[in-house]
């Protein structure tokens, strides 16, 4: 995840880890089906008060709306230089803003501006409905979930729910050997690529073996509490719906097929 869960007292914080799931699905659904950049500024707008209700650090995704900020350009760019008008509805579709070569030759146009802005949307979208998530749902209620469906077995949910924890332990690891390097002396921002890459390789060491000591714990702690019997899963804390995450559902699910059906009719699309 781009965030880290944290317990906040929040609505969202307090709302069952399958409503945010739902609405997550939603956001995807819909960054999949809308081309219309009015429609997907919607729903962006809405993630973005939904994550002020939620208290949400936007701090810590801010490097990754810096990052992503020249693919944006380049895609809004080549669509409106090559996009096919012929697969947009709208009337201002063939709508010439400017030619890139004189004599009226490579037109930049209207439709693939806006065909551009909205797959650009979609990107924010999808990464704003998963952060927005990861703060707010704990990896525990997440892997309670998956536990619950029919096709998950505990292997897999192992599997996931080790990933999901251990991958942040690794990471600061990763910095702890990184700030240790940096107190010997050494210079890891200094020199060409390859020569930063070399200094690296001291690190890789320490780095492993941390990590096989992490998993020959797991392995015993699988192997003292029986890991792979046939026993029904139990939870500390089960998830429960109060009448208003119920109804919050409900309609999430009303709009979910709402979205299906008018797309259908066009709504949507550019």
């Amino acid at each position: 995840m781009l965030v880290d869960y944290r317990k906040c007292d929040t609505p969202l914080h307090k709302t069952n880890p399958k409503v945010i799931l739902l609405g997550t699905f939603i956001v995807v659904i819909a960054s999949i089906l809308w081309t219309h950049p009015v429609y997907c500024m919607a729903i962006f707008a809405a993630l973005i008060l939904l994550g002020k209700l939620a208290k949400f650090p936007w701090q810590q995704i801010k490097w990754f709306f810096s990052v992503i900020i020249i693919p944006v350009v380049f895609i809004i760019i080549i669509q409106g230089f090559t996009l096919d008008t012929s697969l947009l509805n709208a009337s201002y579709k063939d709508h010439i803003l400017f030619y890139l070569l004189p004599n009226e030759r490579v037109p930049f146009k209207l439709g693939g501006l806006l065909y551009g802005f909205a797959a650009s949307l979609k990107i924010y979208m999808v990464v704003v409905a998963v952060a927005i998530l990861g703060y707010t749902v704990s990896p525990s209620d997440i892997i309670q979930l998956i536990s619950r469906a029919p096709f998950a077995s505990r292997q897999f949910i192992f599997i996931f729910s080790t990933a999901w924890k251990f991958i942040p332990v690794i990471k600061k690891q990763i910095t702890h050997l990184l700030d240790a390097q940096k107190t010997r002396g050494m210079e890891l921002e200094k020199g060409k690529l390859s020569e930063r890459v070399k200094k690296l390789v001291p690190i890789v060491t320490p780095l492993l073996s941390n990590s096989l000591e992490t998993g020959d714990q797991i392995a015993l702690a699988m192997e003292s509490r029986a890991f792979g019997t046939k026993t029904k899963n139990k939870f500390i804390k089960p998830l429960t719906f109060s009448l208003t995450d119920k109804i919050i559902y409900i309609l999430l699910l009303i709009s979910l097929v709402l979205l299906i059906y008018t797309y259908t009719l066009g709504y949507g699309v550019l």
